[in-house]
């Protein structure tokens, strides 16, 4: 460091000036040689070094940027970013030991590659170069628009891969270059053409090489990329360029010009492929050029123009799948020449490459990919990623799945009627292949081994064929990834574990069935409501029951109809059932069931809707009233499937005492109608009533609705003394013959004077001898006249009093569906009905209705629609002097 002197002239370095070059302009403002400049200034030791190695160019040492600072007055810090160490990590990778540019990397390129350079700038700089013409990422020149050049159109030469001869003084933009030796004049001179008069390539104005070059190089002064695919997830400028570069290359290689031409203007294709030919620059040899011209750097601007511009025209879209329609481009064009284009092969592109660049990739080859693989790879997820979950995180997953997905996901998903008897079972085992390895035998097996691989091929290759497969696939990795970061509070694998065989025997279900006012059926309806609770408990189906019923079609439609029957209570009780039953288990801490969150599924395009959308009131109507599941779906505008899972989660309400087509549903047996009395009548109540206000239990029934008999009953369990029944012979026969014979009072109106039911008023008549009141004269012919003016189409039936119960029987069996539901709703019996409507045809002489059948409702004939009419008309008469008599379950003169 003593030796080194201060320069006599100083002259400031232009900014992003590279050192060579500010060197050479030293050199020629002193009037000195360049190599004897170096040498003074440390740079070069006396026959050290060879004259063509410029390691200062790359990186300076301490000891050389305190000399050059000493004798220049430009500061280390300054002088550090005039070499290629400013980029460092950036877009190119340097080996500080041996201070040399590693060139396998990112498109590094040494020193002794040289620079290329811009005409128009080298004429206005008067000779300075910038540092960035000598990376392999710069093609272009931004203020003149002008493709870069890569050597001296004279010479042939490239311009700056040494530094000058120790007896040669350099003149900036000249090409300083040794020609060609001449046979006939072996003595070889410089070339010094004026670099400024080289003509180039001129582009327009918005041309793509332009805007790439402009983000290439935004990317290596900021450190990092967020153009296009990387706007959301920025990356480091070296990965961004490790993805240009490896994109580049198999542009460059695989594609011809006709295919370039779509990513590329044809111009600047063609440009490359002449280029391509031969390398015509180093020195006129007509060697032909590496084929794989973007493994290294490429030595042509117009082949870095290309390949660079080509690769940014992928990349620059912000959205993955637009981006994956020109990436096809390219992996077409790599198998029309035969080369694999398998999903894991773009781990192989190149190191530091990003996980965008491998999803531009995935994206692109999904139309191609089976479904368990597009599933693996996730391609309908925003960025596909290669499958990354190892078998231990895969095990963990699949003891938070049950062996037949959640209900919710079952509806939602369920698209094709090809797969439905195993669409449960197919979507549970395509959760496991999410970005996993697993292999598809393995993954039913994890499950239970419901279905074997061909079934879940060809389930998921329905999936793929419905036009909502990207929402169902993104539905499924949605629900994967929450799987996997969340805790599930239910062990699946070890509830598929459990033995079942206690689960809800004959007697817990009779008993459940009293508590809730539910009519417990034959052994079918047991065996269903089981059945339903050890596919809620367990996730699997009902076959793998223990003790399960023959597999039939009706046993496996009854288990289905399980939502309709039950109500809110029951599925209340049958929790609890459910909870017993864990308990005995030695399972405490888990609820039983659970279900992953609905918003998982919000914004996806799915092929079912979501059936929050459903009313549910309407639905808990239709099912109290029996409506048919398929009219109720119909009525609703939504499936089956939907309708099971709604009232599964929203069951019908409890029974409510007072209604009168619940207790034609549930029945009148003496058990299920004390059940109803007492959510109706209170032991408080109950006591004032017959106690305390002396009222007989045919008043109460009339108060309360309750059946007389059920009053006794409830009496008796609620501890009331009951009071004895008076006797025939305390009532006396004179004053029961004028009520009944002189006065002409009926029973029910004797009986409800003195507080009896009406059989006992006739029991004592009969008892006393007295004879049943004959008809008043003339009732007959007044009931001929006033149905003298019915319409002639009802004639035959209103001649009788039988006829027109079975006119006003029609009246209101013809508004339902089915005869079944009409006669829950009305209380009477199937045959009572069936029988009038059978009598009424007969009567008539013509067909009435056609019966209802599978999916289709009951519907009129022409005469039964002409008859309805004309009956509607006559309505009011029917109902004075019908006759029809009550339901078994009105309060009337039997209570």
């Amino acid at each position: 460091m003593r030796g080194v002197r201060s320069l006599p002239l100083r002259l400031p370095p232009v900014e992003g000036e590279a050192l060579d070059s500010w060197m050479e302009t030293l050199s020629a403002r002193l009037r000195m040689p360049a190599g004897e400049l170096l040498t003074a200034l440390g740079l070069e030791a006396d026959g050290s070094r060879a004259p063509s190695v410029m390691p200062w160019l790359t990186a300076l040492l301490p000891r050389e940027a305190d000399c050059l600072a000493r004798a220049t007055g430009v500061a280390p810090e300054r002088l550090r970013a005039m070499t290629l160490e400013s980029f460092d990590r950036q877009c190119l990778f340097i080996d500080r030991d041996r201070r040399k540019v590693d060139h396998s990397m990112i498109w590094g390129r040494h020193v002794a590659s040289g620079s290329r350079f811009c005409p128009q700038c080298l004429a206005e700089s008067q000779g300075r170069w910038p540092l960035a013409w000598r990376l392999g990422w710069s093609y272009a020149c931004l203020v003149h628009r002008l493709l870069l050049v890569d050597y001296c159109p004279k010479c042939r030469a490239r311009q700056r891969r040494r530094p000058g001869r120790s007896t040669f003084i350099p003149r900036p933009g000249q090409c300083s270059q040794l020609a060609p030796k001449i046979m006939d004049n072996p003595q070889r001179h410089r070339c010094l053409h004026p670099l400024h008069e080289t003509e180039t390539m001129r582009f327009d104005v918005g041309h793509p090489a332009l805007r790439a070059q402009r983000d290439i190089l935004d990317v290596i002064e900021k450190g990092v990329g967020a153009f296009g695919v990387y706007a959301q997830r920025p990356q480091p400028a070296a990965t961004v360029l490790a993805d240009l570069r490896a994109l580049a290359r198999r542009i460059l290689f695989h594609m011809p010009a006709e295919r370039m031409s779509r990513l590329v203007p044809p111009e600047l294709a063609q440009a490359h492929f002449v280029a391509r030919e031969f390398t015509g620059p180093l020195y006129e040899t007509t060697l032909p050029a590496p084929r794989d011209a973007g493994r290294a750097a490429p030595a042509h601007a117009a082949t870095a123009a290309a390949g660079i511009t080509a690769a940014w025209s992928i990349l620059r879209h912000g959205d993955c799948g637009q981006a994956a329609e020109l990436m096809r481009e390219v992996s077409s064009a790599t198998g029309d020449r035969g080369y694999g284009i398998s999903p894991s092969l773009v781990r192989y592109w190149g190191q530091h490459t990003s996980p965008l660049l491998e999803g531009v990739y995935l994206k692109a080859l999904a139309p191609a990919l089976r479904p368990s693989r597009a599933l693996r790879y996730r391609t309908a997820s925003p960025i596909p990623t290669i499958p990354a979950t190892g078998a231990p995180q895969v095990t963990r997953r699949a003891r938070k799945i049950p062996s037949r997905i959640w209900p919710l996901w079952a509806v939602r998903l369920d698209p094709d009627s090809r797969v439905r008897d195993h669409l449960e079972a197919s979507l549970a085992a395509s959760l496991l292949l999410v970005d996993s390895k697993i292999e598809l035998p393995a993954a039913v097996r994890k499950l239970g081994a419901l279905i074997d691989q061909p079934i879940l091929t060809h389930a998921l290759q329905a999936l793929r064929d419905d036009p909502h497969y990207e929402g169902i696939q993104l539905a499924l990795i949605r629900l994967a990834g929450y799987l996997d970061a969340h805790k599930v509070p239910i062990d699946y694998a070890q509830r598929r574990r459990l033995d079942y065989t206690d689960l809800l025997p004959p007697s817990e279900w009779d008993s459940l069935c009293h508590r809730v006012l539910l009519p417990p059926g034959a052994g079918a309806r047991h065996q269903a409501v089981r059945c339903y609770l050890f596919e809620k408990i367990s996730g699997l189906p009902h076959r793998r029951i223990p003790d399960r019923p023959r597999d039939t079609v009706r046993s496996r439609s009854t288990v289905r109809r399980v939502p309709y029957v039950l109500t809110r209570p029951a599925m209340e009780e049958l929790d609890e059932v459910a909870r017993a039953f864990l308990t005995r288990h030695n399972i405490h801490d888990e609820p039983v069931t659970w279900a992953p969150p609905a918003e998982l599924l919000d914004g996806l395009d799915l092929p079912r809707p979501d059936p929050a959308l459903v009313d549910l009131a309407r639905l808990h109507q239709h099912v109290l009233d029996g409506t048919p599941p398929q009219y109720v779906g119909q009525a609703l505008n939504t499936d089956l499937r939907t309708l099971r899972y709604l009232l599964g989660e929203h069951p019908v309400p409890g029974p409510d005492p007072t209604s009168q087509s619940l207790r034609a549903l549930v029945g009148s047996g003496l058990p299920v109608r004390l059940l109803l009395a007492r959510k109706t009548v209170s032991p408080q109540q109950l006591e004032d009533l017959y106690v305390r206000q002396d009222k007989p239990f045919t008043e109460i029934a009339r108060i309360t609705g309750c059946h007389r008999k059920v009053l006794a009953a409830l009496a008796d369990e609620y501890g009331l003394a009951r009071r004895s029944t008076p006797s025939a012979k305390r009532v006396d026969w004179d004053w029961l013959y004028e009520q009944y014979i002189g006065r002409r009072r009926t029973d029910a109106q004797i009986a409800q004077e003195m507080g009896i039911c009406t059989a006992t008023v006739g029991k004592w008549r009969r008892d006393h001898g007295i004879p049943p009141r004959p008809a008043a004269p003339g009732a007959r012919a007044r009931a001929a006249a006033r149905f003298a003016a019915a319409p002639p189409i009802l004639k035959p039936a209103t001649d009788t009093v039988f006829g027109r119960r079975q006119l006003r029987t029609f009246l209101d069996v013809a508004a339902f569906p089915t005869l079944t539901l009409a006669c829950r709703t009305l209380g009477v019996g199937p045959p009572s009905v069936t029988g009038q409507i059978q009598r009424l045809e007969k009567t008539l002489g013509a067909s009435l209705l056609v019966r209802a059948a599978r999916a289709r409702p009951m519907r009129l004939t022409p005469f039964g629609q002409e008859v309805l009419e004309a009956a509607r008309a006559f309505a009011d008469q029917l109902d004075g002097a019908s006759g029809t008599r009550p339901s078994r379950d009105t309060p009337h003169g039997n209570s």
